[in-house]
């Protein structure tokens, strides 16, 4: 029997959840924001990284499409930055204790340090030195496609495209699944998805994320993560990586080497909270973006949302 437990599950955004100033009317309501911002700061510039605030508290601060293309570690970290400050105003504000924790890619940083799995600290030192491997990797020119479609037609499409280098890289729910690949084989897919009548958008991401084409950068980014100290979780924490909770310090280690190129199982996330009673869901992200995956995901796994 499933039991119904009325604390929310507690999302945090990949690449989507940025929104320039997005956190630009806490300034002056949430006393906790220039402390955690300071941190966050501190811990970049002692590495060479860039400072991220202003993002997050300037309306008029770059967009997401110019940080993709003119800074991408800056974006990681704002992305990283504005969850850690909502889950601090969330718990610490508003007194919600969450039940469960869930990343969705990049997402999966502010889990871990939610839970206390990974010092905020070690986990800004991570960030960059992840955009560091991806840019020492020497990859291919590539993104990511989102297709309107389910897990099944999808991988039909990619059969027909017959490219290895093209991955199903996040299953998000019936009506959406997002590929990864070389630029010239995502045009040739938005092709072959417009003759079979799936509407197609392409992501403004960096690179084709979640997808074997990082294994060395990856490779690269497991001497990072070799350098810190993790820990058990504080907090559950279920990570669409691994599909499965997080336990020991060694899961821990497993997402951060390995979620650069393993696919994200947004929708198996989301049906197996919902196996286990989990009802109420509440996004720590500047724009609703996983909140709407949740609310399509209502009839396989029933929801009420809180957000």
């Amino acid at each position: 029997m499933n039991q119904h437990t009325d604390n929310p599950v507690f999302l945090f955004a990949g690449h989507g959840g940025y929104l320039p100033g997005g956190l630009h009317e806490f300034t002056d309501d949430f006393a906790g924001l220039p402390t955690v911002l300071e941190r966050i700061n501190a811990a970049s510039t002692a590495v060479g990284g860039p400072e991220v605030a202003e993002l997050l508290t300037d309306r008029t601060a770059p967009t997401l499409r110019s940080l993709v293309e003119d800074n991408p570690c800056r974006l990681h970290l704002a992305i990283f930055a504005t969850e850690i400050c909502l889950y601090d105003f969330y718990t610490r504000c508003c007194g919600l204790s969450p039940a469960v924790l869930v990343g969705h890619s990049l997402g999966e940083f502010a889990a871990l340090v939610a839970s206390g799995c990974l010092p905020l600290e070690d986990a800004v030192r991570l960030i960059i030195a992840r955009d560091e491997a991806l840019r020492g990797a020497g990859l291919p020119t590539g993104g990511m496609l989102a297709l309107r479609t389910g897990r099944h037609h999808a991988a039909e499409l990619l059969t027909r495209l017959a490219d290895q280098r093209v991955a199903l890289a996040v299953d998000n729910g019936t009506e959406q699944v997002v590929v990864s690949g070389p630029a010239e084989s995502l045009r040739r897919l938005t092709r072959l998805a417009a003759a079979a009548g799936v509407e197609t958008t392409h992501l403004h991401v960096s690179y084709p994320f979640h997808n074997a084409l990082l294994d060395e950068a990856a490779a690269r980014f497991s001497f990072a993560v070799d350098a810190v100290t993790c820990a058990a979780p504080g907090i559950p924490v279920h990570s669409p990586v691994l599909g499965r909770r997080i336990v020991r310090p060694e899961d821990v280690r497993e997402v951060l080497t390995c979620h650069l190129v393993r696919p994200v199982g947004f929708l198996e996330t989301l049906l197996a909270l919902g196996t286990e009673g989990h009802r109420t869901y509440l996004e720590c992200s500047a724009r609703s973006v996983l909140m709407k995956l949740v609310r399509a995901a209502g009839g396989r796994a029933p929801v009420s949302v809180s957000a």
